[in-house]
């Protein structure tokens, strides 16, 4: 069996890469302006012809989207938005992702669009070990979301026999689980399986005994936390692949048997950037440099972004995977949109997670930062953690202190712990470390 999906694309010479990317770029960004007076209008307004920008290089020329531009240019009722390049009449799917209005944002995909999502999918699920004759059972929200319909037809176009459960049931799903006398894997996020653990013990139902051996996670970062993905390992006694997608994009990207990163899955689809956060200076693709992503579609009909920016902080790597990949990789490091300052103190929830599930076992890792009002932030956050149930009450008290005090000496900030019971936490859907009381999140 082949050891890589797309093996001329995913092994392209640097030099190959550039080729690519470039001639790519150059068909993509004629088409945005020529379709789209909204693009017409950012390229006017920053003095440029479309035909100008040859490269990534060029790319600064142009201003930054934000997601907030497109999901608020929907709210006058029009299906797509500002940036709908492609005739309805070549529309065929109307998909959504969460949006910064409280209400999700929708994107568009003609057949050719669905082609290159399915591409991009197989290519980070063959990374992460799906296979032909594996059975998935596929545990995302397919009401809208792309983690349900589009990630099943990925599954689909890999090979794999695809179960499209969704989200909810879970009994039904241990059920039906136990019932198929072979292997299994299922498609979720990584807070999923620790809760689908927890309705396991409540059924009297070792995990161990459900024969779920592959877990391909995505939708939550975490995964490279040191003990979280041990736990979800040890628990199920499967092997776990972690990946990073972007529904608006339809990028897909997944780790390799190394576990030395994320392979980025989107070569010849979107072309991404590295910038610096604070300043928004390009940052250059070195091995080991960290910085934003910013997205920009190069192979995209419907609904194609131009130099979006996207909040996700990574830290990349450039040097030759031993899997044979010549893909860069990269690691989550957080979200600039999630950040917090406590007196002046940065705090990235992921960081903090990383504390936590270094108590396990007497915390199950799982837990919510709740800001209770607004900046600037001269409190302690309630921290929300899970402790688990065979701990004793007399003991909590001490397991307070001690996380308090672990996250003061690792963090610099100051927080209240407040212990809830095991299983509050996590859910069926992606579990949101970072809540804003004060704007009425939940």
């Amino acid at each position: 069996m082949k050891l890589l999906w797309n093996e001329e694309i995913e092994t392209l010479s640097a030099g190959a890469l550039t080729r690519l990317e470039s001639e790519r770029l150059q068909e993509q960004l004629p088409y945005n302006f020529a379709s789209s007076s909204f693009y017409r209008a950012r390229f006017e307004a920053a003095g440029v012809k479309p035909e100008e920008i040859r490269s990534r290089e060029d790319l600064p020329r142009l201003p930054f989207m934000e997601k907030s531009e497109l999901a608020s240019s929907q709210l006058d009722g029009s299906l797509i938005g500002v940036n709908q390049c492609a005739a309805l009449e070549d529309i065929v799917r109307v998909q959504a992702t969460g949006g910064t209005t409280g209400r999700p944002m929708r994107i568009a995909l003609t057949r050719r669009d669905i082609a290159d999502y399915n591409e991009m999918g197989a290519r980070a699920l063959w990374a992460a070990g799906c296979r032909p004759g594996d059975i998935v059972f596929e545990c995302m929200n397919y009401n809208l979301y792309a983690g349900g319909l589009s990630d099943h037809m990925a599954f689909e176009t890999l090979g794999a026999a695809t179960i499209p459960f969704g989200v909810g049931n879970t009994r039904n799903l241990l059920e039906m689980m136990t019932q198929i006398d072979q292997d299994v894997a299922m498609w979720s996020t990584p807070s999923y399986a620790v809760r689908l653990a927890e309705v396991a013990a409540q059924m009297e139902i070792n995990p161990r005994d459900v024969g779920l051996r592959k877990g391909f996670f995505s939708g939550e970062a975490g995964m490279q936390v040191a003990g979280y993905r041990e736990r979800i390992e040890d628990t199920w006694g499967l092997r776990s692949g972690d990946l990073y997608g972007a529904g608006e994009l339809g990028m897909h990207c997944g780790e390799c048997e190394q576990r030395d990163g994320v392979h980025y899955g989107a070569t010849g689809f979107v072309l991404t950037e590295l910038i610096n956060p604070e300043t928004t200076e390009p940052v250059p693709f070195t091995d080991g440099a960290s910085g934003e992503f910013v997205y920009t579609s190069i192979r995209r009909q419907a609904s194609p972004l131009m130099r979006m920016r996207s909040h996700d902080l990574m830290q990349v790597f450039t040097e030759a995977c031993a899997c044979g990949r010549s893909t860069f990789r990269f690691r989550i490091l957080g979200r600039s949109d999630d950040m917090f300052i406590v007196k002046g103190v940065n705090v990235f929830p992921l960081a903090v997670q990383a504390t936590i599930t270094g108590s396990q076992p007497r915390l199950t890792g799982e837990f919510q930062i709740i800001l209770d009002r607004p900046l600037p932030i001269d409190y302690a956050p309630r921290i929300l953690v899970e402790v688990a149930r065979d701990v004793p009450k007399h003991g909590h008290a001490e397991i307070i202190a001690e996380t308090e005090a672990a996250i003061a000496k690792n963090h610099n900030f100051t927080c209240a712990i407040e212990l809830v019971e095991q299983g509050t936490i996590a859910t069926e859907k992606k579990t949101r470390r970072l809540i804003r009381a004060y704007l009425e999140e939940s």
